[in-house]
């Protein structure tokens, strides 16, 4: 197994252990498979990140989120408490056939996840899309629980969102709704890893902040570091950031406009600028916005950049509460779905 990048448990002794219903959540990323043990009020009992394998070789990568799950596993006192495990994984998926059936981060096609997980984790497995999987997240144990109609966007190396209305999951016809990230901002603008030029992913995500610093700089500054020192107010961080903020705040201007959901949620790893970066998307966003009725308001959600692993530890309790979509999902069955 690759070494943990991070790891963080508690003694099996702790009070948040005994007598809880326990869950565990993974999360594939592009760069990192991030585990987490939760109890059932979603309070962090262990969490574990490890890297991808470089080549993101299909059974090298799969293995491994085999080997964090049981590491998690293996930390349970009592396994009568455990509830499931919930897996997030990225790219277009068939939730029915527990099949991945593209992700441009995995260059990954056509893969029985599920299938290969459940042949070898004796355990009841969920599967949920990763951006999915951090709206759940923040509307059933976050700070979206007092909404009914929500639209959540995730803002990290990529931009994703999620739309929910009535506490339900809407997910269009082929799954791919509210993908806010590939929407058309800036129509000369810089070409999207999509193949389009001017996606607001190009335009206000963590990875085009770090191609506006490089290009300017003509030095790789990750955008964690880019954030800080915008911050700060350092020359030119800050109008990076600004100016990515902007073009984030015109999309969540047309998104409100299109949809009137009754607050709009941020997360993913650049939320966790916290309020600095939200002061600047919410200027952009007022500006752009027409009319003079009451309008949804943005708040940064609870989870940030751990939303899509804590809202795959909450799927086996939203299973058990019947409290999504369980048709597309599985998850009236006693069981989970088979591949």
């Amino acid at each position: 197994m690759p070494t943990l990048k991070e790891k963080r448990t508690i003694e099996p002794g702790n009070v948040k252990m005994k007598g809880s219903r326990l869950s565990i959540g993974i999360d594939l990323g592009g760069t990192k498979i991030a585990g987490i043990l939760v109890n059932d009020c979603l309070d962090i009992l262990a969490f574990e990140k490890i890297p991808v394998d470089p080549e993101r070789r299909v059974e090298v990568v799969l293995q491994d989120i085999i080997r964090l799950g049981q590491s998690l596993l293996d930390q349970i006192p009592d396994q009568k408490q455990f509830s499931g495990m919930g897996i997030a994984l990225p790219g277009l998926l068939d939730l029915e056939r527990g099949m991945m059936i593209f992700s441009e981060n995995l260059n990954w096609r056509n893969i029985e996840v599920m299938k290969y997980l459940r042949e070898r984790l004796p355990v009841s497995l969920y599967l949920e899309h990763d951006v999915r999987s951090g709206a759940i997240a923040e509307t059933f144990f976050g700070a979206g629980r007092e909404f009914q109609d929500i639209a959540y966007v995730s803002v990290g190396t990529g931009i994703s969102g999620t739309l929910i209305w009535h506490r339900n999951i809407i997910r269009g016809v082929r799954g791919t709704s509210a993908e806010i990230g590939h929407t058309n901002i800036e129509p000369n603008g810089p070409l999207c890893r999509c193949g389009n030029a001017g996606c607001l992913e190009a335009l206000a995500s963590g990875s085009a902040m770090e191609r506006d610093a490089y290009h300017l700089l003509k030095e790789k500054v990750r955008g964690e570091v880019i954030l800080e020192r915008a911050k700060n107010h350092v020359s030119p961080y800050y109008e990076i950031v600004k100016k990515a903020a902007g073009y984030l705040g015109l999309a969540l201007a047309n998104l409100a406009e299109i949809f009137d959901p009754q607050v709009i949620i941020l997360g993913g790893g650049v939320a966790e600028a916290g309020d600095f970066w939200l002061d600047l998307v919410k200027a952009s966003y007022y500006e752009h916005l027409t009319g003079s009725q009451q309008l949804p308001d943005i708040f940064l959600g609870t989870f940030k950049g751990k939303a899509s692993v804590m809202g795959a530890a909450g799927l086996p309790y939203l299973k058990e509460e019947r409290a999504i979509d369980q048709k597309r999902t599985g998850y009236s069955d006693d069981t989970p779905p088979q591949s």
